[in-house]
């Protein structure tokens, strides 16, 4: 990784890699940890599916009946946090998440996808259900939109961006609607 020297240069680190984590399926950045609050705070893995760095987006897919929908839905604050080890960097990106359940944007991306992916969001019984084996469930695939599909868009705040580095780390939060306000913090 080139050497980062300003805030300019941040802005375009971080855009760099979560464009790439959307189009390459070996970057660090393909996969974030979701954390939201529920009842206690949780995280969890999902696929970065989308970024718009023009409208400040982060996209992922997850089954409407997840427990993270549940928590979305009573608090829509959320920190998505993305580490590269072979980078030693970490990007912890804030914002407000919004649930696209069929409606144009989910009918948009649902069309986009390869029927392999399609057929995770046929399975039954609900995520989460109990189970009496780790392979009893079924996927009942149907030729439409999947009444479980949907499409989570994070509208991004700021993004507290981190480079581990041996001679010393830098550390800058960047926020996405006011370029004035960016700053150095201490790592």
């Amino acid at each position: 990784m080139k050497d980062i020297e300003t805030l300019v240069n941040v802005r375009e680190n971080i855009s760099s890699n979560l464009l790439d984590g959307v189009k390459n399926r070996k970057s660090d950045f393909r996969t974030f940890t979701l954390c939201t609050t529920g009842e206690v705070p949780s995280g969890r893995t999902v696929v970065l599916r989308g970024y718009d760095a023009t409208n400040n987006l982060l996209t992922f897919h997850t089954n409407f009946h997840a427990e993270k929908v549940e928590h979305l839905n009573s608090n829509p604050d959320v920190c998505c946090v993305f580490y590269s080890k072979s980078s030693k960097l970490q990007i912890r990106c804030f914002g407000i998440a919004n649930i696209n359940y069929k409606n144009k944007k989910s009918d948009s991306s649902w069309k986009k996808m390869g029927d392999i992916s399609k057929e995770c969001y046929f399975q039954n019984p609900l995520p989460g259900t109990p189970i009496n084996n780790y392979d009893n469930f079924e996927k009942n695939i149907e030729n439409k939109e999947s009444d479980f599909f949907c499409v989570v868009e994070i509208k991004l705040r700021k993004i507290d961006w981190l480079f581990l580095k041996r001679e010393g780390h830098r550390r800058a939060n960047i926020f996405l609607n006011d370029k004035k306000e960016d700053l150095w913090v201490s790592p």
